[in-house]
C-alpha cells in the first residue's frame, strides 16, 4: 500500500557552514574532501550554492561519490596555520511526509528483498546489512521489538521507536566522540545526534529493515514555549527507513519526531563515516582545533505572501 503525501507549502532556506582548523604549527600542505553541497532529491532543490576556502586551493574539483553525494575534494600546496572552508547554500524544501498509519506491516518490509521495482536508485538490500559504525546488536533488535509487535505498519512502528529514543536517551554533548560504538550508547543511554542515528538505524538494521544515515542541518526555530532542538547551529544527523510502496521515509531520534520541511539534507551513506562534512589530511606535526558554525534561516521568495 502507498502512502499519501501531505500538501504543505515549501520553505526556502539559506544555509551557512563554516568549518576553522587552527593549527598549532605551520603545516606544509592540505587534502582534503567535503560534503558540503546538499543533494538535489525530489523535495530538496539547490538554487545556489559556494564554497570559499582560504588559503585558496591549489587543486579543486567536484563530483560525486558512490551514494551520489555532491563531494569537493581539494589541496592546498602553501604553508598555513589555519583552514578556514565557508559554504553557503539557497535550498527549497517540500513536504515529504507520508500517512504513517499508513503503509505495509514491518514482518512484509524484512521479507520483500528484490521486491523494489526498476525506479530505485540505489539497492536498497546494501542498507539492511552491517557497517563498520553501525554493526548488527542482539541488544539493538531486543530494544527495537517494543516497538515493532505483529503486524503494524512499519512507517508506525518507525516513529514509535523515533520517540522512544529520544525519552530514553539524554542529548549530551560530552558522552561520546565521533568513535564511540553504538554498543556503548546502548548502554549509557548519553550522546549526539550521531549516536542516536546509529543508535536507530543499528535497531532497524538489527531486524533485517533498510536503513541509511542522513547528513544535514536542521532549523532553529523556537516557538513560544517550546524547547530548542538539539542539534541545530550544527551539522545534524538523522534516519531514512525503507517502505515498500512509499520508498525513504526521515526520522529525527534526536528530537523524537518526523524529519520534513524543518530539515536540509546534505547526503545519506551507510552511517558517519560515508558522509562526514570535511575530512582530510595535513603533512606536518601540528596538533589542531575545530570550531564549527552553522546558521540555517528561512528567506523571502518571490511568492511569499
Amino acid at each position: 500500500m502507498g502512502c499519501e503525501v501531505s500538501m504543505t507549502d515549501p520553505v526556502t532556506y539559506r544555509v551557512v557552514h563554516e568549518t576553522r582548523y587552527t593549527y598549532s604549527d605551520t603545516v606544509a600542505s592540505s587534502r582534503q574532501l567535503a560534503h558540503l553541497r546538499p543533494r538535489t532529491t525530489q523535495w530538496q532543490t539547490v538554487h545556489a550554492h559556494h564554497v570559499n576556502i582560504d588559503p585558496a586551493a591549489s587543486e579543486q574539483s567536484e563530483g560525486s561519490d558512490y551514494f551520489g553525494n555532491g563531494v569537493l575534494r581539494f589541496a592546498i600546496d602553501t604553508p598555513h596555520d589555519e583552514l578556514t572552508v565557508h559554504a553557503e547554500s539557497i535550498v527549497e524544501v517540500h513536504s515529504h511526509v507520508p500517512e504513517i498509519g499508513a503503509g505495509p506491516a514491518w514482518e512484509r518490509a524484512v521479507a520483500a528483498t528484490g521486491e523494489w521495482g526498476p525506479d530505485d536508485r540505489f539497492d536498497i538490500a546494501q542498507f539492511q546489512l552491517a557497517s563498520p559504525m553501525v554493526p548488527s546488536l542482539p541488544e539493538a533488535a531486543e530494544y527495537a521489538r517494543v516497538s515493532f509487535p505483529a503486524g503494524r505498519a512499519l512507517p508506525a512502528a518507525m516513529l514509535d521507536l523515533t520517540r522512544r529514543i529520544h525519552v530514553d536517551f539524554v542529548y549530551d554533548p560530552k558522552a561520546t566522540t565521533v568513535t564511540t560504538e553504538v554498543r556503548e550508547v546502548l548502554a549509557h543511554r548519553r550522546g549526539v545526534c550521531q549516536d542516536f542515528a546509529h543508535l536507530m538505524i543499528a535497531c532497524l538494521r538489527s531486524l533485517g529493515l533498510a536503513a541509511r544515515y542522513v547528513s544535514g542541518y536542521i532549523l532553529n526555530r523556537v516557538p513560544s514555549g517550546k524547547s530548542r532542538l538539539a542539534g541545530a547551529d550544527a551539522s545534524h544527523a538523522w534516519v531514512e527507513g525503507h517502505c515498500p510502496g512509499s520508498g525513504w521515509i526521515a526520522f529525527d531520534p534526536t528530537n523524537g519526531k518526523v524529519a520534513d520541511l524543518e530539515f536540509v539534507t546534505l547526503g545519506w551513506g551507510r552511517e558517519f563515516s560515508d558522509v562526514t562534512p570535511l575530512r582530510g589530511v595535513v603533512l606536518g606535526s601540528a596538533t589542531q582545533k575545530l570550531a564549527v558554525a552553522v546558521s540555517m534561516q528561512p528567506v523571502a521568495t518571490k511568492n511569499s505572501s
